[in-house]
């Protein structure tokens, strides 16, 4: 996915000229994923549902799991309630997003990674945060 005036004012034939669009949070998101592909940087949308005593229990759980496996940073700013994490690391994101998705029922989250969401997502940054582990067993 390029950003670019076309992706983002589509035509639609009502006008000659557009002046207005409306973009949701995804869009957002993957543009700027897309755009820093090269760095690899991924990010993880993290989906805090409403606070009852469940969701702190578990949030509590996931943040104490965090710290156990090192993930550290990660836990704090969970334990804050950030919405995206980014990560300029992919073995580490790919860590900090199976923690989360394995550890919390009550936390979501949704990866994005190389202008891509979802499974494709998560396939790419697989590939790319066992890459370097592979080589290094090759050595």
């Amino acid at each position: 996915m390029t950003l670019n005036l076309e992706t983002l004012f589509p035509d639609t034939g009502e006008q000659e000229e557009a002046v207005v669009t409306a973009l949701n949070h995804q869009d957002i998101v993957l543009a700027m994923s897309a755009a820093l592909a090269t760095e690899k940087i991924a990010v993880l949308h993290m989906l805090y549902p409403r606070t009852d005593a469940r969701t702190h229990s578990s949030l509590d759980k996931l943040v104490d799991q965090l710290h156990a496996h090192g993930l550290h940073e990660v836990a704090r700013l969970l334990s804050q309630e950030a919405h995206y994490l980014v990560f300029r690391n992919p073995v580490k994101a790919w860590k900090a997003f199976h923690e989360i998705r394995n550890d919390s029922l009550a936390i979501g989250v949704h990866l994005y990674y190389c202008g891509l969401v979802g499974e494709a997502a998560e396939r790419a940054l697989d590939e790319d945060a066992h890459r370097k582990s592979a080589s290094k067993r090759k050595h």
